[in-house]
């Protein structure tokens, strides 16, 4: 599905948005190939506030090839010419979602982001943890019934 021009009306997190598409409904995105903090994880909120700055109330264009367990729209968002996906991980915002990404460009951004210290590159390493490791941690954290 390619949808133009629709309208990003919030901001979830760090890889996911919900927008106004032209019928005026509103559809949840989940960023293609990429994966940010969760928003109690550490740098989950940066995240997000990055990902605001970047689209937040903008319009812009997706390309959504499928959706997701939770019917979200999986989609590479493009804003003036840039793939948002990719500026996320380029910005160190999040990291490439090695399960379901295989490129290198998007690999490249983030070894780049990683040795130039950016974004979440900057946080101490002990909570450098991406965020499929943190959310099976929290999993394995509840009581089993």
């Amino acid at each position: 599905m390619l949808l133009e021009m629709v309208l990003v009306i919030a901001i979830t997190d760090g890889d996911t948005v919900k927008v106004l598409d032209h019928n005026r409904e509103t559809i949840k995105v989940r960023l293609a190939s990429i994966d940010a903090p969760e928003k109690r994880q550490p740098f989950g909120q940066k995240s997000k506030q990055m990902l605001s700055n970047l689209i937040g109330k903008q319009r812009v264009n997706l390309d959504c090839p499928k959706k997701d367990r939770y019917q979200r729209q999986i989609c590479t968002i493009t804003f003036n010419g840039v793939d948002i996906n990719r500026e996320m991980v380029a910005r160190g915002g999040a990291w490439v979602y090695r399960r379901y990404y295989h490129g290198m460009d998007y690999l490249a951004a983030e070894a780049a982001a990683r040795e130039k210290k950016l974004g979440l590159w900057k946080t101490s390493e002990y909570q450098v943890i991406p965020p499929w490791e943190w959310r099976k941690k929290q999993r394995d954290r509840k009581p089993k019934k």
